[in-house]
Parts: structure tokens; sequence; C-alpha cells
């Protein structure tokens, strides 16, 4: 946590107008008051997890480091308790979808489907898409930063803060539609990945998928 005031002003020295937060602030390494107070502070456009939902409901709680309400200052659990499963952000003519899971269904998740990762299709997301109320949907959960290029929606997966694989953040460039990722390393915040969005979308909607994606990830790639 020392390092992230730091982490933060990376954010206004690079020029990002908006930060967003797609949930799970609770459970981990860290303390959760001072993460939301840097939340706060920084204005973070943030809608609730999972895990801030279980910790709320006092379930899962036998997880490695999980908090309880008892670790929250009166201030922190009242701002978990306040928080939405979804916020609408508009920049110019874009609407942009924050949610961790999918819409105000904070544990579903779609895949395409690889050669790893069987197919999984999400009737929630479809109606998300079919709605055709928002240009982009920013959310979490999988701990995996990577791009679902829909025919009227695209799909931004916001990836981890911590863990052991791929830590970090991504920058959504709105005007040139890319997305520049960038990692957490002992040397500090290093560009990973920058990616456009593709030009010719994949899918109509999660029917679409078809097993055979090779996915557009926001993280160094591994040596094979």
């Amino acid at each position: 946590m020392s390092d992230s005031p730091k982490r933060l002003n990376f954010f206004k020295e690079t020029g990002v107008k908006s930060i967003v937060c797609t949930g799970d602030i609770v459970d981990g390494p860290g303390c959760p008051n001072r993460c939301i107070e840097l939340l706060l502070e920084h204005e973070v456009t943030t809608v609730a997890g999972n895990h801030d939902r279980w910790l709320l409901e006092d379930k899962v709680r036998h997880l490695p480091m999980a908090h309880r309400a008892r670790d929250l200052s009166a201030s922190a659990l009242r701002y978990l308790q306040a928080l939405k499963k979804t916020a609408t952000i508009t920049y110019q003519d874009q609407r942009l979808l924050l949610c961790h899971g999918m819409g105000d269904r904070d544990l579903e998740k779609a895949w395409p489907g690889t050669q790893t990762m069987p197919i999984e299709r999400n009737e929630t997301l479809d109606e998300i898409i079919k709605a055709g109320q928002h240009d982009w949907l920013i959310n979490g959960h999988l701990h995996f930063r990577t791009i679902m290029a829909f025919k009227t929606l695209t799909v931004i997966n916001a990836g981890t803060l911590t863990g052991h694989r791929w830590p970090g953040f991504s920058i959504l460039d709105l005007d040139q539609r890319s997305v520049q990722a960038f990692e957490f390393t002992p040397a500090g915040i290093e560009p990973a990945v920058r990616l456009a969005v593709p030009a010719e979308p994949q899918w109509q909607n999660t029917q679409s998928f078809q097993g055979d994606w090779e996915p557009l990830v926001l993280f160094k790639r591994e040596a094979s």
C-alpha cells in the first residue's frame, strides 16, 4: 500500500481524465481502510465486487487474508455499503458501463473459448449487447486483462492490482480506440502491451463464440 499514492499520481502525470475501479476492494494484502481513503481522495469511480458483497454478508470468510466488517472503519464500511453494482460513464458520445462481473451479476463471466479454456456464454452480457445502451463494458472478476470485441460493444477486463500473475492496470484511450497496459514490477510501473480495438469485431454476441479464440491479452506474453 505504501506505493499506492505514487501509482495514483502516475495517472495524473500521464494525463488520465478518469480513474475507475471494478471492485473487490477488500480481501487480500493491504489495508482496506487506506484503500478506500485513496479511492475517495482521487475521486475514483468504483463499483462493488463479489468480495465486497461477501464481506457485508459475512460469507466466504474462510479465504486466505479475508477481511471482516470489524476490520473496517465506520466510514469505510459505509462506503462499501453505498457502492452500486454498476456505474455508467459518458465521454463525449461514448458510453461506458462499469461492473465487476457482467452487469449486476458480480460472479458471472464470458469466455469465447480457447485451447485451454472452454466456451462460456453469458445471457446477461447478451442482454446488455442487445439493449445497445453502451459502447464499452469495463469489468473485472477474471483477474485477467484482455479485450473482447463485439459488433456493438467492446468488453475490457481490468485485470487485477495484486496477485502473482500480471498485476497492473490499463489506460483506455477512447479517442484512439486503444488500450495501453502497465504492470507493477520490482523496478516500478512498466508498460506491457498496447492494443488497438479490432476494427472488425469478432462476434455478434456470446452465442457467436466458436471456441477458437486467440485472446487479445493486455500483459507481457510469457516466453514460450
